[in-house]
């Protein structure tokens, strides 16, 4: 897809607003964009879904992506190492930068093949001279239409009925399923915000884990679960924060997908081995390569 504006504004309260009237609009016309999500429904996020890393606006301060990375907006962050395990014979630029390249320097890709960035704005001074920046005429990536496709996901998957309850015990949240292959749960603020560790009772192995977290009445996220139970099981594990403005991990290891189309992702530490996709980022947490694989 093709993008005509380029995006160099951080994420604001209007666009906040135009994306949240968009998922409204289509809801309430029915334009539903993937088919039912417990039965038949597919979960697909689109293009955002072949990065590691997938941001609408603004990136600073992100120092390790192993997969591809997008950025909507300005990217402004020191040093980086983007891409390093991408596929050998990919030959896609590692890195797409729809607004000012402001600053980047570290290293690009794994090989020849698809060690290079390419980006829409302005090249800063502070990009790194030895690093193959490719200037385009306009970005390969529709950031608008991929926020109003993922916003609207966002906001499907919110409102699809649990498959499954949730329960805590002091440091322990369980997650009850249906033994069915897409297992749907909805959490609060305060299921993830620490240490505790998740438990899966009756899911199956091959099953999908989606879960819907609400934020707290600040619109913020803290998070900092432990997530035992979903190692080897991160590309069908997502977690749908609809509504959170701001995120925080706190040295959280999160094996799954991050679907928080109206976030910030800010003053966190760890890793998400998994697709992130977020409005703007401001931290040095690391990505892995591990993508969401979608729903049949």
């Amino acid at each position: 897809m093709i993008m005509t504006l380029h995006l160099q504004q951080p994420f604001n309260f209007s666009l906040r607003l135009l994306a949240r009237n968009a998922v409204l609009l289509c809801l309430s016309a029915g334009l539903i964009l993937s088919p039912a999500l417990a039965g038949a429904q597919q979960i697909d996020l689109g293009v955002a879904g072949q990065y590691a890393a997938f941001v609408f606006g603004n990136v600073s301060n992100i120092t390790n992506v192993d997969g591809r990375m997008a950025v909507g907006g300005i990217l402004n962050t020191p040093g980086g190492t983007v891409g390093g395990s991408v596929n050998y014979n990919d030959t896609n630029p590692v890195m797409v930068v729809a607004g000012n390249l402001t600053s980047y320097g570290g290293s690009l890709g794994n090989n020849k093949n698809n060690a290079y960035a390419v980006y829409a704005g302005t090249l800063g001074s502070k990009a790194a001279t030895y690093l193959d920046f490719r200037k385009v005429a306009i970005s390969p990536i529709d950031f608008e239409a991929e926020r109003a496709y993922l916003s609207v996901l966002s906001q499907q998957i919110r409102t699809t009925p649990a498959t499954g309850t949730v329960s805590q015990t002091y440091a322990r949240v369980t997650l009850t399923g249906s033994n069915r292959d897409i297992e749907i749960f909805n959490l609060t603020a305060d299921h993830v915000i620490s240490t505790h560790d998740f438990d899966l009772v009756n899911v199956k192995p091959s099953a999908y884990i989606i879960l819907n977290v609400a934020s707290d009445a600040q619109r913020t996220l803290k998070f900092g679960i432990t997530m035992t139970e979903f190692i080897n099981r991160h590309s069908k594990v997502l977690f749908n924060m609809y509504d959170a403005e701001l995120i925080n991990f706190n040295n959280a290891g999160v094996f799954g997908s991050i679907l928080a189309p109206f976030a910030c992702i800010k003053n966190s530490g760890g890793k998400i081995e998994g697709t992130v996709i977020a409005a703007s980022w401001d931290t040095n947490m690391a990505v892995g390569s591990t993508l969401f694989v979608p729903t049949n």
